[in-house]
Parts: structure tokens; C-alpha cells; sequence
């Protein structure tokens, strides 16, 4: 689960040491072995749900550490040490068992994690902070706030930024991340409640899955900048810089470092630009990025550009900026948005962000991407024009 308060990345310092079992404390189970391990199993799969949450290390790597799995199912709460305790074939199997209901809040971290841990792919895992939108909260709501709002309990988050790789973990650790998921099933079902009074529990489902395939979706073949000025930079500079972005992507899995080591955003515009004809260019764009001897990594650079070749006829440029009486259409869709999503208690970035408001201007059709109930909501918005 990501912070309390913000649901922001993780992010502590990394400090590996020799892995040991922590005290036992009150309020909470550690699996130490198997026949804990079928203890828990069994209650998750009598009550057909179960709470899950991890902590984690995310801060000189690309791909997070696991620390610590909470897990929870009729009112218990037990502890996973995963740098002592290897059961990630058994949570696999929970994970992707479609008959047992998950529960997780702003899971999109966790999920990854979790994938990566266990080689599984999550079934039927359900997210309290979408439910939450679908209920009417507003934006992306924290867990502390949901808790503190539906359930009336005041969580500490005093642990937040703790070292999770290091052991032992002390009692605040541990009490503060079984209480990331003692409160979860029980904030899950009062979600549900008003999901289901408002007929919604499809469109739950529809999100949670959706939020599954975009954590474990490949990398993807076009990939662009989110920035506002790519939709005005020549085609050429364009591809390049999705080339890039691609290279780097692959890099930063494969060696295991954070995407803004391998190359910087700023690194990546001013390397597209370049190009193959401008070696002093590159040269800078290397010193930038901090690289110790960016003349021998210049030649590496150019022969890198130099494969990326001509333009694909299929390639997709960014829609540069609207002019003129697109900005009147944007306005007017952007004011339907509202209405609509007042009249259906919903945060209008939930329903449709300014990059679909914008693609919708540009094309007059709403990208398949939202997805079944997004779009027969939407239908008929943003047929009126200006």
C-alpha cells in the first residue's frame, strides 16, 4: 500500500541486512511455517475473502523490494516475512484463484509487486480506493482519510518511511502494517454497500481488471513524453524520442536501475533532437545526464540512433496543441463533463482526464481505452459543437 495519507510511491532509504525473526506482538500472526500457512489458507477460502497489502523498497532500483506481505480473513491478521519465508507459490495460487475475492487499497504498486514475487497474475482483486470513487469521494483518497471517514479510526502513520528491509522490524513497524489491512475488509464491505445501492458493482469490477491489465501490460510499442509542447516537435524527433523511451524502459528492467539513470527526460528530448548529425549535441545531452565520459558514450549514443531507421508508416504522433475553435470545443466538453459527472456523484477526472477530453476533440469519437461503462455514460457528450 502506498503512504497513508497520500498514496504516494514508497520511498526509504535501503538498508539489507541479515534477515531475523521479529518479536511476536499482539494483534497479529507471523506465518513461520506450514501449517500456519494452511491455517490462514484454509479461513481465507471458508470466508471467500481475504485483505492484502505489502511494504516495500523502491528507491535505487527499477523494480520495487518486498519487505513485508499483510495478509487478513475473518477478523485475524497475519504477517509474511518474504526475506525469511518463501511462499510465494501458496500466495500465487490465493492470488489467482477466481473463486477467492482480494481486497486491496490503490493496489497499482502492490500489484506489481506482488506479480513480480509470486509469477502470478491477480483474479478477481477488487481496490477499495476505486470503490471510494465510484461512491462519490472525489479524487484518489488516501487510506488513513477512508478509514478515518467510514470507519471512525484514527491511524498512525508514523512508519511510513521505515527501512522495511530491515530486520529485526520493530513492534511500531508491525503494528503499523497489520493495520494496513485490519481495517480493510471491514472498510471493504461498508464500499460495497454503497457501490451496490448505487448499482455500480460492475463497473468496479470493470476498473479493478482494467487496473491489473495496465500494471502487468508490456511494454508498449509507441511510447510518449507526457508533456504539453511533444504534439509541436517534427515527426522525426517524435520517433526518436519514443525509440528512446522504449530503450530505456528495456534497460531500466533489465538492469535493474530507476528509468532516470539510464537516461533523463530532458536527456531523452535533447538526444531526439540531435539526431545522428549533431555529435557535439549528443555530447551535451550526455554531460547532462551525468555520465562519466560522455565522448566514448557518444559513439554508443549515435549507433543507437542510427538503428532506430526511417519513420514507420503506423506510427502514432502526439496531437499537438488545440487552436482555435478546438479550444471552444474543449470548454464546451469540458462544462458537459462537469454536469455529468455532478449528476452521477462522481470526480470528473475520474470519468475522463484532459488528455481523453482532448483526443476526443481532435477525433469526435471517445477512445476505446475508457473502457464499457465510461463510454455508454458518456454517450452523447461532446456531440455539440460550439
Amino acid at each position: 500500500m502506498a503512504d497513508r495519507d497520500d498514496d504516494k510511491q514508497k520511498a526509504s532509504p535501503v538498508t539489507v541486512v541479515a534477515a531475523a525473526e521479529p518479536e511476536p506482538a499482539s494483534g497479529w500472526q507471523w506465518l513461520t511455517d506450514q501449517s500456519g500457512w494452511d491455517a490462514f489458507s484454509a479461513q481465507a477460502r471458508a470466508a471467500g475473502e481475504m485483505a492484502i497489502d505489502t511494504e516495500f523498497v523502491r528507491r535505487r532500483t527499477y523494480h520495487a523490494q518486498l519487505g513485508l506481505v499483510q495478509l487478513a480473513a475473518a477478523g485475524q491478521v497475519w504477517l509474511l516475512d518474504p526475506l525469511t519465508q518463501d511462499r510465494r507459490a501458496e500466495l500465487g495460487g490465493l492470488l489467482a484463484d477466481p473463486t477467492l475475492r482480494k481486497w486491496i487499497h490503490a493496489g497499482g504498486e502492490d500489484i506489481e509487486v506482488l506479480a513480480r514475487w509470486t509469477g502470478a497474475r491477480p483474479q478477481q482483486l477488487l481496490d477499495t480506493q476505486i470503490a471510494a470513487q465510484l461512491c462519490g469521494t472525489g479524487g484518489q483518497i488516501g487510506y488513513q482519510r477512508l478509514v478515518a471517514e467510514q470507519l471512525s479510526v484514527t491511524l498512525s502513520k508514523g512508519e511510513q518511511q521505515s527501512d522495511w528491509l530491515r530486520r529485526p522490524l520493530t513492534p511500531q513497524q508491525c503494528r503499523y502494517a497489520a493495520d494496513d489491512v485490519r481495517y480493510l475488509l471491514p472498510l471493504a464491505q461498508r464500499l460495497l454497500d454503497q457501490v451496490d445501492q448505487r448499482q455500480r458493482r460492475d463497473w468496479l469490477i470493470e476498473d479493478c481488471e482494467r487496473q491489473v491489465e495496465r500494471v502487468l501490460a508490456p511494454v508498449p510499442a509507441w511510447m510518449h513524453l507526457s508533456e504539453r509542447n511533444a504534439g509541436q516537435y517534427p515527426p522525426a524527433v517524435q520517433h526518436r524520442m519514443n525509440q528512446l523511451l522504449h530503450w530505456r524502459q528495456v534497460e531500466a528492467e533489465r538492469r535493474d536501475k530507476p528509468r532516470s539513470w539510464i537516461l533523463p527526460n530532458g536527456s531523452v528530448v535533447a538526444l531526439a533532437f540531435a539526431g545522428t548529425d549533431d555529435r557535439a549535441a549528443v555530447i551535451r545531452a550526455l554531460q547532462e545526464a551525468g555520465r562519466h565520459d560522455p565522448q566514448r558514450d557518444a559513439d554508443r549514443m549515435l549507433e543507437l540512433l542510427a538503428s532506430f531507421g526511417p519513420i514507420p508508416a503506423d506510427f502514432p504522433l502526439a496531437g499537438a496543441s488545440l487552436e482555435g475553435a478546438e479550444k471552444g470545443q474543449l470548454t464546451l466538453l469540458r462544462k458537459d463533463l462537469e454536469a455529468l459527472a455532478q449528476a452521477n456523484d462522481l470526480a470528473p477526472e475520474f470519468i475522463a482526464t484532459r488528455v481523453t477530453l482532448e483526443a476526443r476533440v481532435r477525433t469526435g469519437q471517445w477512445p476505446d481505452s475508457l473502457g464499457r461503462w465510461r463510454l455508454q455514460l458518456l454517450e452523447g457528450i461532446g456531440d455539440k459543437t460550439p
